[in-house]
């Protein structure tokens, strides 16, 4: 049975909306190979199939791209992630959850592959140790609960950032403001990313061997104290883990990860998370544990 769940969200004005058909956006590989017919026209697809054929694909040997990869998880499934230090990642939890054996899997079968297009790559390393939202629970699924607990931070074996480079993630606290901005409270830096253009970046399930952005979008409110993001970017499974960029005058800056998709009063949108839900971690991750 759908579930559909009520959220007060923090806009200009709160209100509530339903959300039906939660799903996380990791993808299964398939054990063998799927051909999607491009010679089909348009008006030959279901009216409901959403795909990501109507992005741009980009050059993952360039900078800022090469920066972000697929995050293969033992030849089984994938999903994106980024670099955000010289050797740290950031993803989903869920990507990191084996339905199949009903737990978090082993690092060791965990590879990042940075700038992936095509069979070839920029770097590549295997996943040393990670950590995820502590209130993380991988058998609950995309529930309400979950959604402000699903990142993931992976420690990686080789620098690989120290050569390609890694995309910054502004810190957003109380009374801390995002670069280049005068010293805010959360609320109002928040508000500042509110119906502002951003854009995600990902593999997905249909075009899962280059880097695609969905462009044009932006995030319409928030939830969670700031930690769930709601955007108006069609997100599709594969793009789990991937960035949420804001173009800014210094770069690209990671202000959020994609980590779900949903119909919301009738429209398919993404769910996301902020650098809220993990930014007080970034400084503490090699004091932490292996799961």
């Amino acid at each position: 049975m759908k579930k559909a769940f009520n959220f007060m969200l923090q806009n200009t004005l709160q209100h509530s909306i339903i959300i039906a058909s939660i799903i996380f956006l990791s993808v299964t590989t398939p054990t063998t190979a799927q051909h999607i017919r491009k010679d089909l026209p348009k008006n030959a697809f279901p009216k409901n199939n959403v795909t990501s054929f109507h992005r741009r694909s980009v050059n993952s040997e360039q900078d800022p791209w090469r920066s972000i990869g697929r995050v293969n998880i033992g030849g089984r499934a994938h999903c994106t992630g980024t670099l955000i230090a010289k050797d740290i990642v950031l993803t989903a939890a869920h990507c990191m959850f084996s339905k199949g054996e009903r737990k978090m899997v082993v690092p060791g079968i965990v590879h990042f592959v940075a700038g992936y297009s095509k069979g070839e790559y920029q770097g590549h390393s295997k996943v040393k140790r990670y950590i995820y939202g502590n209130r993380f629970n991988g058998e609950a699924g995309a529930s309400r609960n979950n959604l402000p607990h699903d990142w993931a931070l992976l420690v990686l074996e080789k620098p690989l950032g120290s050569e390609l480079g890694f995309l910054a993630v502004p810190k957003i606290e109380a009374n801390t403001p995002l670069a280049g901005e005068k010293s805010q409270t959360t609320k109002q830096v928040l508000s500042t990313l509110v119906n502002k253009k951003i854009t995600t970046a990902g593999y997905p399930g249909d075009r899962a061997h280059v880097l695609s952005l969905e462009e044009d979008c932006s995030i319409n409110a928030t939830a969670n104290r700031g930690h769930i993001l709601f955007t108006t970017c069609i997100a599709i499974k594969g793009d789990s883990g991937g960035p949420i960029l804001r173009k800014r005058e210094t770069g690209w800056t990671v202000v959020g990860i994609q980590t779900a998709a949903a119909n919301i009063n009738g429209k398919v949108s993404g769910i996301g998370l902020s650098t809220l839900a993990y930014n007080d971690r970034l400084t503490t991750i090699n004091d932490s544990p292996a799961p």
